[in-house]
């Protein structure tokens, strides 16, 4: 069983309850983690991304029984966002009142089609370290960067490029009269 999961997420338009700005809500459930796993993952965690040190100051906690762990992943999922979106914002973590091993995370974003795999890649990394499993980042923001590119572009010049690439494989007497169908009559 994996020490933490995502278990809710919503896409939030501006101005909502939690934040200023259009942001993702989720819902983080999280098995109990003994203070050494959390120090040695946090080490592990500052090697595998050096930028993350910086970082403690943009997670606003809105209750004092967060678990350092939980902090941590909303510095991670902040820190590939800025690695791979080139985006710095703030997050915040709080409890589910009424909900024991279950925290609030908000994560504000411009790019929405990258919000939620980043952090799900950000749980996948934490789970990966807790088991002493290796991870490979770079491969991760690369899908990320991949997934904010993609949505970023209009779909007309995707859909013009794909046309121009389509016309030069292609021969030109196939598109003669595309639509004509002869008469069986």
């Amino acid at each position: 069983m994996l020490p933490m999961k995502i278990i809710d997420q919503r896409y939030l338009d501006s101005g909502n309850r939690y934040s200023t700005q259009p942001c993702l809500l989720s819902i983080l459930e999280l098995e109990p983690v003994t203070e050494a796993a959390t120090e040695q993952l946090q080490q592990r965690l500052y090697a595998a991304l050096p930028g993350l040190r910086r970082l403690h100051g943009l997670v606003g906690k809105r209750a004092d029984e967060i678990p350092t762990i939980v902090e941590l992943v909303q510095q991670t999922a902040l820190e590939l966002r800025r690695l791979a979106l080139n985006e710095v914002t703030l997050g915040f973590v709080g409890v589910v009142p009424g909900m024991p091993g279950r925290y609030r995370m908000v994560l504000p974003y411009s790019a929405q089609s990258a919000a939620a795999p980043t952090l799900a890649m950000a749980t996948q990394l934490v789970n990966a370290m807790l088991a002493g499993r290796s991870f490979n980042v770079k491969a991760g923001l690369a899908r990320l960067r991949a997934l904010a590119d993609r949505r970023s572009k209009p779909r007309g010049t995707l859909m013009q490029t794909a046309r121009t690439l389509l016309m030069s494989v292609i021969p030109k007497r196939t598109f003669a009269a595309p639509f004509l169908v002869p008469r069986l009559s």
